[in-house]
């Protein structure tokens, strides 16, 4: 399968010597446990955390080489014995703290969202990281309700559509 590939710490916009590198035979990877679940990734982001953890300044550290990304959204692939929550076929959305930029990742049943058939498969890749955050800043953080105003400028679209979820009112202001 195809996977981005950390070999080395380092800035990952480096011309000279990136620490990152796209392989074509990196191993599928098996069903370790019999609730693991493998998904064919269709979507992944390229988040802040990632960044960091390819530069090696992020809080949790990983073994060298590790494969980057955390939010994605996919097709189910393949299931354990004893998975009962999804199946070949089914949409996913999910988080793991390594891992997405590649062809396939497995994760535990317990930890997979169910996407909606229909549901656009590059949008719910950035549910788990890019809309978790943005709700936890205007509804637990800010403490905003549906009686104020939402403002929104260059807000990302997460934050956006956290606040259309809400019942805020949006004003866009020039």
């Amino acid at each position: 399968m195809e996977a981005l590939l950390c070999k080395r710490l380092g800035d990952p916009t480096s011309s000279s010597e990136p620490p990152i590198e796209l392989t074509q035979n990196h191993p599928i990877p098996k069903l370790d446990s019999p609730t693991a679940v493998r998904i064919k990734i269709k979507a992944t982001s390229l988040t802040f955390a990632t960044y960091l953890k390819i530069l090696g300044k992020y809080q949790e550290k990983h073994p060298l080489p590790f494969i980057p990304g955390s939010d994605y959204a996919g097709t189910v692939d393949a299931v354990g014995p004893s998975v009962t929550k999804f199946k070949v076929g089914d949409y996913v959305c999910a988080v793991s703290p390594i891992g997405s930029f590649a062809t396939f990742i497995v994760q535990d049943q317990s930890r997979l969202f169910e996407v909606p058939k229909g549901c656009d498969l590059v949008a719910a890749a950035g549910l788990p990281v890019a809309f978790g955050t943005s709700h936890l800043a205007l509804v637990h953080r800010a403490n905003l309700t549906s009686s104020q105003v939402h403002r929104a400028r260059a807000a990302s679209l997460a934050s956006q559509d956290t606040g259309d979820l809400r019942g805020f009112e949006r004003q866009n202001r020039n």
